[in-house]
C-alpha cells in the first residue's frame, strides 16, 4: 500500500518510561535467546556489519497512521499502538519525496522516542529514470549522510505499478551505490508488492522475477508488502510463496514490511467470524515464520488506506499481534 504521511513530531512523546523500558528489555532478552536457538540450526541471513537486530531475531513493528483531527503525530499514535499491541520496536514511515535530511523527514522523532526506523521515500516528482542517471546524487548523498547508523531504508517501494523490471533494477543499483558510499551504516533494500507476484493472475503478474532483482550486492535485505482483504494466512498465499521461493536463495534477510488482514470499508461493521479468521491467520503466519527464520522483520499496517481500515481494533486481534511481538527483538 503506497502510503505517504507528513513528518512526525520531533519531541519525544510520553509513555515509554524507565519501568516500561526495563520490562521491554527483559522481555526482549528472553525472546532473543529463544530465537537464537532456532536460527543457529539453519543458514542465517546477515546484514552488513553483522547486526543482530533483524537477523538473529525477528524485528516486530508497525506502520501507524494518525486519525485526522486527533491532534497526534504518526509517531505518537505508534507509541499508543505499542501499548496495545506491542512491544513494537520498529516503525515504518513514508516521505512522498526525498527529504533534505533525516531531521526533516517523517522519521525525525524516532531516535528520541527509542524507536528503530524503516524509512521509505521517492525521488523528486517520482523521477526514477533521472535518479538512475545520477540527477539527484547530491541530494541523496546529503540525506544519507544525515541518517543515523542502523536505519533501514528503501526508495520507490512497490515499484511494479510505476516502471518495468529493468528500469527498477537500474534505479536500485544506482541509488544503493550512492547511499552506501555516503553512509554504509544504512541498511538498504528493495520492497515489492505482493499483488504483482501471483503467476495465476496474468493481468497483474510481473513475469520473470529475475528481471526485478538488482542482485545481492545491491541489497542488504528484500521486503514484501502483503494484504489479505478477507483474512487468510499470508504464508499459504500464491503471491507470498512465489516471492519467497525466488528470494530465499539470495541469502539476504527477508522482511514483511507491510502486512494487513481484514479491511473494513467506510460504513462497514466488523463481522465476528471474520475477526476470528484474522486471529487465526496471524497465528498461522506466526507459526510458519517461526519455522522459517529467513523472515526477519514483520510490520503490521495499523492504519487506513485506499481500500479502507486495516487496524486491529478488537482485543483478540491485538492479543494475537502481542503474541508475535513477544517473540521479537529487544529495542
Amino acid at each position: 500500500m503506497s502510503g505517504s504521511t507528513g513528518p512526525a513530531a520531533t519531541r519525544p512523546p510520553s509513555g515509554r518510561g524507565p519501568r516500561r523500558r526495563r520490562w521491554l528489555l527483559a522481555l526482549g532478552a528472553v525472546a532473543l535467546v529463544a530465537s537464537l536457538a532456532v536460527v543457529t540450526d539453519r543458514d542465517r541471513p546477515t546484514l552488513r556489519g553483522g547486526a543482530a537486530y533483524a537477523t538473529r531475531c525477528l524485528a516486530v513493528g508497525a506502520a501507524v497512521t494518525a486519525d485526522a483531527g486527533s491532534g497526534l503525530s504518526n509517531l505518537e499514535t505508534f507509541l499508543e499502538a505499542d501499548e496495545r499491541m506491542g512491544p513494537l520496536t520498529i516503525r515504518r514511515s513514508f516521505d512522498p519525496r526525498l527529504p533534505p535530511s533525516f531531521g526533516r523527514s517523517a522519521a525525525a522523532g524516532d531516535p528520541g522516542a527509542g524507536v528503530r526506523t524503516f524509512v521509505s521515500w521517492k525521488p523528486p516528482d517520482g523521477d526514477h529514470r533521472g535518479a538512475a542517471r545520477g540527477r539527484y546524487d547530491a541530494q541523496i548523498t546529503a540525506w544519507a549522510r544525515s541518517v543515523p547508523a542502523g536505519v533501514f531504508a528503501t526508495s520507490f517501494h512497490e515499484p511494479e505499478n510505476d516502471m518495468t523490471g529493468p528500469e527498477f533494477v537500474a534505479f536500485q543499483r544506482h541509488v544503493h551505490a550512492v547511499v552506501e558510499a555516503a553512509n554504509p551504516g544504512i541498511h538498504w533494500g528493495p520492497v515489492y508488492m505482493a499483488y504483482w507476484w501471483d503467476p495465476a493472475e496474468p493481468s497483474h503478474y510481473i513475469g520473470d522475477p529475475a528481471q526485478w532483482w538488482p542482485g545481492e550486492e545491491h541489497a542488504d535485505f528484500v521486503g514484501l508488502d502483503w494484504y489479505g482483504a478477507d483474512p487468510e494466512p499470508m504464508t499459504a498465499s500464491p503471491s507470498f510463496r512465489h516471492w519467497y521461493e525466488f528470494m530465499e536463495p539470495t541469502g539476504v534477510p527477508l522482511f514483511i514490511t507491510e502486512y494487513g488482514q481484514y479491511v473494513l470499508r467506510e460504513g462497514e461493521r466488523a463481522v465476528p467470524a471474520l475477526l476470528q479468521r484474522r486471529v487465526e491467520a496471524i497465528r498461522a503466519d506466526a507459526a510458519w515464520i517461526a519455522e522459517h527464520p529467513r523472515i526477519r522483520m514483520w510490520l503490521y499496517w495499523q492504519g487506513t488506506g485506499r481500500r479502507g481500515d486495516w487496524r486491529l481494533h478488537d482485543e483478540a486481534s491485538r492479543a494475537a499481534w502481542r503474541a508475535v511481538a513477544a517473540t521479537g527483538c529487544s529495542p
